[in-house]
């Protein structure tokens, strides 16, 4: 089995969860349908609304950083590649652990968040266990 490919895939699988959050939060969530659907009155709603804009854009850097680090892998420049996708994966895995300690009605969004990268750490783990 090529654990390469599967944390590759997986990797890949954070990078999008991630900018997908980026566009639930920086373009969904700044209609009115995001205040409906956060269920939110007027007051709260415009808080929300500027700390999720800018979280979004958190996101799309880090779901950027990572698809960066895969292009660097498949241009066989693996310093590079290690050093962007372990920058955004830690950093996915950190914020999605933060999340579940947190917010414990949100674990299931944590876990989805940091569940990817984490087993594509595992499995990059694993190809790179076979050559030492």
């Amino acid at each position: 089995m090529d654990f390469k490919w599967i944390s590759f895939f997986l990797f890949g699988v954070a990078g999008l969860i991630h900018i997908g959050f980026f566009v639930f939060e920086s373009i969904y969530l700044q209609r009115i349908s995001g205040q409906t659907f956060l269920g939110l009155d007027d007051k709260t709603y415009k808080q929300v609304k500027i700390w999720a804009f800018n979280q979004g854009f958190y996101n799309l850097a880090i779901g950027l950083g990572t698809f960066s680090g895969l292009y660097y892998v498949r241009s066989l420049e693996i310093k590079v590649a290690g050093v962007l996708i372990s920058f955004c994966g830690l950093t996915m895995i950190m914020a999605g652990l933060v999340l579940f300690f947190s917010v414990p009605k949100m674990r299931k969004m944590a876990l989805a968040q940091l569940l990817p990268p984490l087993l594509g750490f595992v499995f990059l783990f694993f190809h790179i266990a076979k050559y030492v």
